[in-house]
């Protein structure tokens, strides 16, 4: 596709990221989104497969609402993963120790990103977006309680590598009680990344985990929540595509 966004790099300190910005002419609200190098063109995405977030707007008429993405460095699973973690190396078949360094990413979106965004365009509110561990930092994120964020989309969100750590977390945090909440998983999803004491149940504990955050946001007072579930859904942007459609819909109108 031809690039219809713009590119900036904004830095804080020594922490700089690349950053995606599709503004349409009306736009009034936007969408943060992680893994900003996924979203519009399949030709840069990771795996070669987008989100195609243009095609989400222009299927829904959208035309008030911006998708700003920050590219995911390879540093990710430190900045997205807000607890320590172990994961499989899928290259040298070990465990490896990652997460515990989201409070950087977080500070930096707070005070770099979103103020950038707000001098410049003037949006009203926001909203977030994230699969996989860019779901968790979504999560994350929405504890913050940002006054100017309504809506946050948690895809494929694994609290299955940090339990305890999120279980904590769950009876400490206070999220926003008006925000809008959607919860996505795929019944078939596997990543390959997890330790292979898990590996066999991974699928299930995906499931499984979206009931969990679900039921958590509902004991905090939120009510405003959509869960879906598609059962033959794998760990992929194919998949996250109609979700993401229906999120940038609801969001469309708050």
């Amino acid at each position: 596709m031809k690039r219809k966004y713009e590119i900036a790099v904004l830095s804080r300190g020594g922490f700089a990221r690349t950053v995606r910005i599709y503004v349409p002419k009306h736009a009034d609200r936007a969408v943060i989104m992680h893994d900003g190098q996924n979203l519009f063109e399949d030709e840069i995405a990771t795996y070669k497969k987008s989100w195609r977030a243009l095609d989400a707007l222009k299927a829904e008429n959208i035309k008030n609402t911006a998708i700003i993405g920050i590219d995911s460095e390879g540093t990710r699973e430190y900045d997205y993963l807000p607890f320590p973690c172990e994961l499989t190396d899928k290259e040298k078949y070990r465990i490896r120790l990652v997460g515990g360094r989201a409070d950087e990413y977080m500070a930096y979106l707070t005070e770099i990103v979103i103020p950038y965004l707000d001098k410049r365009f003037n949006f009203k509110f926001y909203g977030m977006l994230g699969s996989s561990a860019g779901g968790l930092a979504t999560l994350y994120f929405a504890a913050n309680k940002h006054p100017k964020f309504k809506a946050y989309g948690i895809f494929s969100a694994p609290l299955f590598v940090a339990p305890a750590a999120f279980e904590k977390f769950f009876k400490e945090t206070e999220f926003d009680k008006d925000a809008y909440y959607k919860i996505y998983t795929g019944g078939s999803e596997h990543t390959g990344d997890i330790t292979p004491e898990l590996a066999e149940e991974e699928a299930g504990l995906f499931v499984k985990d979206s009931y969990k955050l679900m039921d958590e946001l509902r004991g905090h007072g939120i009510n405003d929540i959509d869960l879906s579930i598609n059962n033959p859904g794998w760990h992929d942007e194919l998949c996250w595509r109609e979700p993401e459609r229906e999120f940038f819909k609801k969001f469309s109108k708050l």
